[in-house]
């Protein structure tokens, strides 16, 4: 595969969650979780986040991070990927919404590169044992690279200021999309 080339949805499209940063703790499961539906909100399904939590292509996450900080993380403590699936689903239920949350806890490079093929993101899951400079964190991915070398990598909103940031598939323990 050629070094240089991308694979997936353009950076462009994510720069308007740019500065949707985790405020403060573990939440990072939850603001994965509103870039990813703000994602599907813009460009796949504008019914996915009701429009008195959020509007097409609106600045303001408040009312979708309060909401699933409910579902997702009500004591705001650290997440595994059902959890963050599972609070999804809780999620689309409550809203009656025709969708469920798919967690993964392996085969992470596969099921992020099929979903990003059909123009979806996905939350990935990194971990500090695994070599994450973050420490245990959740992420965007958007795309995807493999190396002439095998080396591959994902290109992903971070959460954290970076909507661009490239990191290595190899932190990645776990994914949650939708099927």
């Amino acid at each position: 595969m050629d070094e240089s080339v991308w694979h997936g949805i353009p950076e462009e499209r994510f720069r308007l969650y740019r500065q949707w940063v985790t405020p403060y703790g573990y939440l990072c499961g939850t603001y994965a979780a509103a870039v990813f539906l703000a994602y599907y909100q813009d460009h796949i399904d504008e019914s996915i986040i009701p429009k008195a939590f959020r509007k097409k292509n609106q600045r303001d996450l408040t009312a979708v991070t309060e909401f699933l900080r409910m579902v997702i993380q009500p004591h705001g403590m650290p997440t595994i990927a059902w959890q963050v699936a599972h609070g999804l689903s809780r999620y689309f239920d409550h809203f009656q919404l025709p969708y469920r949350g798919r967690a993964t806890i392996v085969g992470g490079w596969q099921r992020a590169c099929k979903r990003i093929d059909q123009g979806k993101p996905v939350i990935i899951g990194i971990l500090k044992p695994l070599g994450s400079t973050y420490g245990n964190h959740w992420v965007v991915a958007y795309a995807y690279q493999e190396t002439a070398s095998g080396e591959r990598f994902f290109k992903v909103h971070d959460n954290w200021g970076n909507y661009r940031k490239v990191i290595p598939a190899s932190w990645v323990n776990g994914t949650v999309s939708l099927p």
